[in-house]
């Protein structure tokens, strides 16, 4: 008498189409159109991420302009020499 089941009973026929494995990866439409709707779902936007060394120039860009137009006080003196 056996306790267990066999390697067949357990994995499923790998040949019938049906148990056993992962399922198969979704082709690239797939992949794209599921990864749209979860990205909508999440509430995050849809189109690709933004390059972060361009967003981080841009928002540098700003902060230097603002400096530059009195909009922001500058740093008149380094952290040490500055009283608080």
């Amino acid at each position: 008498m056996t306790h267990h089941k066999s390697n067949r009973a357990v994995e499923g026929d790998p040949y019938s189409g049906h148990g056993g494995g992962l399922p198969r990866r979704p082709d690239e439409e797939e992949l794209a159109r599921r990864t749209t709707l979860d990205r909508q779902e999440a509430g995050l936007p849809e189109g690709p991420a933004e390059n972060p060394d361009l967003v981080y120039r841009e928002v540098h860009e700003a902060v230097d302009h603002a400096v530059d137009n009195g909009m922001l006080p500058g740093a008149t003196a380094t952290r040490r020499t500055r009283e608080d």
